[in-house]
């Protein structure tokens, strides 16, 4: 008896301090790596239940997460870039049947957007560059930019997909990630950035850049992408794979608290 009170304490414990971790926000590290990725390559895993497009990464555990933290990814600013607690994003992209999704968690030390929807690139901001096509030559035609302007999260064009404007996204402050610290969550539907059929198995060429702009004077233009390249020059993007399903993080929960159990029961 005595026992399976003890046991059920444990579990009971097990089971708050999971949930608490899950309260508090998952906030990605990269794992490329240890998936067996080279350099310039990444996989889209596929959400099984769409995300909610909140400024929250817990849908997004499971996913393959890739990080411009050196100065390998510096295609200009290295006189003024200070590491990865100045400026890193930590990155990943994933799709289901009608959407593309991109989230980023950036570490930022200043914040400092651009207050003109033209001029995005002068401040703080994300580019996407994927080359549907494959072309492997010229400027990609989807380069969306997900922004925070005004007080407002937005997707704008800057490629020649005008309706990815329409496109849902948040960005949400994060002070884990630095009094400058955002996350970034974006769902374009594939009718607005592509005509090609994506299934598991495709390949096309990406590279997110991070354009930290010209309108702060203690941070003036560092920009990081894939391997620090000319980002319009769609032969050096990096590669991205669709591939098979994200395993929700309740899901993972789930097992760690059954397995768990199981060794509980067992003793």
């Amino acid at each position: 008896m005595k026992k399976s009170v003890c046991s059920l304490i444990i579990f009971c414990a097990v089971f708050a301090l999971i949930a608490s971790v899950e309260a508090a926000g998952f906030l990605p590290k990269a794992n490329g790596n240890e998936l067996g990725l080279k350099y310039g390559e990444t996989v889209a895993r596929q959400f099984v239940k769409a995300p909610k497009i909140d400024g929250n990464l817990d849908d997004w555990q499971g996913a393959v997460w890739i990080a411009f933290d050196t100065e390998k990814e510096l295609l200009r600013g290295k006189e003024t870039w200070g590491g990865k607690d100045d400026i890193s994003m930590t990155w990943s992209v994933a799709y289901d049947n009608d959407n593309f999704y991109f989230a980023a968690a950036v570490r930022d030390d200043i914040f400092s957007p651009s207050a003109k929807v033209g001029e995005a690139w002068n401040g703080d901001c994300i580019f996407l560059y994927i080359d549907w096509e494959n072309k492997k030559k010229g400027a990609p035609d989807c380069k969306p930019n997900l922004s925070f302007m005004n007080k407002e999260a937005r997707v704008l064009n800057f490629g020649k997909n005008p309706e990815v404007a329409k496109s849902k996204i948040a960005v949400e402050p994060n002070a884990d990630l630095g009094k400058g610290g955002m996350v970034y969550e974006v769902a374009m539907p594939f009718k607005y950035i592509t005509k090609v059929k994506v299934a598991k198995g495709l390949e096309v060429g990406i590279t997110p850049g991070y354009e930290e702009g010209f309108n702060h004077d203690k941070e003036k233009g560092v920009f990081l992408d894939w391997g620090g390249i000319n980002p319009d020059d769609s032969s050096k993007l990096g590669k991205m794979k669709f591939g098979g399903p994200i395993v929700p993080s309740s899901v993972e929960a789930s097992n760690k608290l059954t397995t768990f159990w199981g060794v509980v029961k067992g003793e």
